[in-house]
């Protein structure tokens, strides 16, 4: 009898496990070395199973999507192969499970509870909202990869003014988000408030769009882009000749080039790249080294090194592996007392190899804003030390000059950072404590020239 009341609870422990609900949010603390380290997963039920993406809200991750979520017999096991990652976790009650992070051979505890540890951000827009939201996809004209995204349409019926939005750097959702923050999202209900359309979208291998990460490249950015353009166009409640498109860092570098290549009426650049794409990056390393405490004598080694290497880089006409032995042995030559030859060669590889670097490092900034004619908004923080204010705004505006454009805005704005927040020092340590996701002041300078633009 003992034999047979055993049995009995265990199919009746077994049956409520398998009862729960798994899906929702589960928040973790991820702890290594002293350091601790926040984790999210948000797990959904699909036709064929479980799916899920990973936030990492300190380094700026949201939405990352898994390759393979499972909940078999109270194991949860979701997989990340481009990351590497694994998570396999028990659920012990109903709102815990106890695991294990690993990445790449090495494992941590980490045990989950229901919930999010997202920080507070006090502008992030939250419905009803006053406009109409509609979920839209469109391929992109650079293959068959299915791009998803959100419209954002004034009340009425139309034709409306319309801008698309392109992110910086990085995988990007339709919202940008970085560290909790979401500015496309807060951009979005300003314009949209305001009589705009505003269309923003998931990247390839982000959210809701198909593709991977690792297939992002200038090309496929700009054709991911086009595509968005081509559904605005085809949209008979947008206005055609009332279309512009608004850029962050990289988007900058997108924005204007797509503006040569269609009727684009208006770019708004916040913190666009103006100069030559090695001069900006090693003033970039140099600004927040120095911010950070290093001597000018520690600055001017290492990006002595990296001048020569870039140089050398925008000369070559060579790819890939011919490229990569190229700059080794003229780096081995120059520098074989300085570092080590498998350092330098390191160094080499992990630039070449990435490709929206090489792109970053390799543009030319005025050579197609030359041939942009529309009206121009440019905006920097004072404080960005990725993009710096005054010599990128004053690249713009004389390549737009020269090119006979008149049509320009630029304004340096006091004490903003990159991501256009109000900020202490600019440093990227900071854009995670601040609990302001956009000035108040760039929402209004934004709204108010787009709609004198198309008004």
């Amino acid at each position: 009898m003992k034999t047979f009341y055993t049995f009995l609870l265990t199919i009746v422990l077994s049956s409520v496990a398998l009862s729960q609900d798994i899906t929702g949010d589960w928040q973790g603390e991820l702890k290594f070395q002293g350091n601790a380290l926040g984790i999210n997963f948000h797990i959904n039920k699909t036709e064929n199973g479980f799916a899920s993406t990973m936030d990492v809200p300190l380094q700026g991750v949201e939405g990352y999507k898994s390759d393979a979520t499972t909940y078999i017999d109270s194991l949860l096991t979701i997989q990340i192969k481009e990351l590497g990652i694994q998570y396999q976790g028990k659920l012990a009650l109903k709102d815990t499970i106890v695991g294990n992070f690993s990445q790449n051979g090495m494992s941590f505890k980490l045990n989950l509870k229901r919930g999010n540890n997202l920080p507070n951000r006090p502008q992030e827009p939250k419905p009803p909202y006053d406009y109409v939201i509609k979920e839209v996809s469109y391929k992109s004209t650079t293959d068959d990869v299915v791009l998803a995204g959100t419209l954002s349409l004034p009340k009425g019926d139309g034709p409306f003014p319309a801008v698309m939005l392109l992110s910086g750097s990085g995988p990007q959702d339709r919202n940008s988000s970085i560290f909790g923050h979401k500015p496309f999202l807060l951009l979005a209900h300003e314009l949209t408030q305001s009589g705009i359309a505003v269309l923003r979208f998931d990247e390839r291998g982000v959210g809701e769009s198909g593709g991977r990460t690792s297939e992002m490249t200038m090309a496929t950015q700009m054709g991911d882009a086009q595509a968005g353009i081509n559904y605005l166009l085809s949209n008979n409640q947008i206005n055609r000749t009332k279309i512009g498109l608004l850029g962050h860092s990289l988007g900058g570098i997108l924005a204007p080039k797509l503006a040569i290549e269609n009727d684009i009426d208006f770019l708004v650049l916040l913190a666009a790249p103006g100069v030559n794409g090695d001069a900006m990056m090693l003033k970039q390393r140099k600004d927040l080294l120095k911010l950070r405490g290093a001597t000018d004598k520690q600055i001017e080694g290492t990006n002595g090194m990296l001048a020569s290497l870039y140089s050398e880089l925008r000369k070559s006409s060579l790819e890939d592996e011919a490229l990569k032995t190229e700059l080794q042995k003229k780096l081995a030559i120059k520098y074989e007392t300085t570092l080590p030859v498998k350092e330098l060669n390191e160094m080499v590889n992990s630039i070449v190899d990435n490709e929206e670097l090489m792109a970053i490092l390799k543009s030319s900034p005025a050579n197609y804003f030359q041939k942009v004619s529309c009206p121009v908004l440019a905006l920097n923080g004072s404080k960005d030390f990725q993009v710096s204010a005054k010599e990128n705004l004053a690249a713009i505006e004389k390549a737009l000059s020269d090119g006979g454009n008149t049509a320009i805005e630029t304004h340096e704005l006091e004490g903003l950072n990159h991501l256009f927040q109000d900020s202490d020092t600019g440093d990227i340590s900071e854009y995670q404590v601040i609990e302001q996701t956009m000035s108040p002041e760039v929402l209004r300078l934004i709204t108010e020239w787009v709609s004198n633009i198309v008004n």
